[in-house]
């Protein structure tokens, strides 16, 4: 690694390289001991496909990453993260989304169970609670204030630390969280065989369970891009309206320079 990533960074970096792996590895664990595809399988499965949307997302929020941190090679698609976009990114994306979404989930069903609650709305409820402080805890607290990224710029009155380098756009954990949200939906709304609703549906237009397989993972990849897309619009519409505005005159990291503003018509 390189001699310039503080322990922090390598706390980082390990967290993504061994939560993906393990998440993967207790996918196709639990999928082989079922005989089908698990929804944690294909949970992680959409957490890493959508994980090319992180360097245009981080250009609409102004995201950037110490430059110790190794990168993506150039023929990443649609590497616009400032200095390039973090290689432990597409493997990380499984253990920031998954983790909290397993969780969630969790909690989601002990709820219904206890209060009596309706299983999807526990499930829907508690996953974005769960993803929201989950989103703050890693994104403003690990990253904009200890330092593993920063954010350039936020659109003012919506951000906490504002003009500071620390500062964070809690927008980012709302839309973090609905993402999360939708991914415990996935992993805690089951029928009694453990099918969840994507299951259910490729199953009743597959004659063979590889074809159920491929038509669940293709399902659960268009779903993930399709929240991923609805979250992402809105940050950037407002860079390209030029509202993202406030930030500091300092430079967030003292080897790059920062991201220079883009937007407005």
């Amino acid at each position: 690694m390189d001699e310039g990533l503080t322990p922090l960074l390598v706390a980082a970096i390990s967290f993504a390289y061994v939560g993906g792996v393990s998440f993967v590895a207790a996918g196709i664990y639990l999928s082989w001991k079922r005989g089908r595809a698990h929804p944690l399988l294909l949970v992680a499965i959409s957490a890493m496909a959508i994980s090319w949307i992180e360097a245009p997302y981080d250009w609409a929020m102004y995201a950037q990453f110490p430059t110790a941190i190794p990168r993506m090679p150039s023929w990443w698609p649609m590497d616009m993260t400032w200095g390039g976009l973090p290689s432990s990114v597409p493997i990380g994306y499984i253990a920031y989304f998954v983790l909290p979404a397993v969780i969630g989930a969790w909690l989601g069903r002990k709820a219904a169970a206890r209060y009596g609650w309706r299983r999807p709305f526990a499930l829907l409820g508690v996953g974005f609670a769960v993803g929201f402080v989950w989103a703050f805890c890693f994104n403003a607290l690990l990253g904009a204030r200890l330092g593993v990224f920063h954010y350039g710029r936020v659109i003012p009155g919506l951000a906490l630390w504002e003009g500071t380098k620390h500062q964070y756009p809690l927008y980012d954990s709302v839309a973090m969280a609905l993402q999360m949200m939708t991914f415990a939906y996935l992993l805690g709304r089951t029928d009694d065989q453990g099918r969840n609703l994507i299951e259910q549906w490729a199953d009743s237009r597959a004659k063979t369970r590889l074809q159920s397989f491929a038509l669940s993972v293709v399902a659960v990849v268009v779903v993930g891009h399709a929240l991923y897309g609805a979250v992402f619009a809105p940050h950037l519409l407002t860079k390209l309206r030029g509202d993202v505005t406030a930030g500091p005159d300092e430079q967030l990291f003292p080897d790059v320079e920062n991201q220079p503003f883009h937007g407005g018509y």
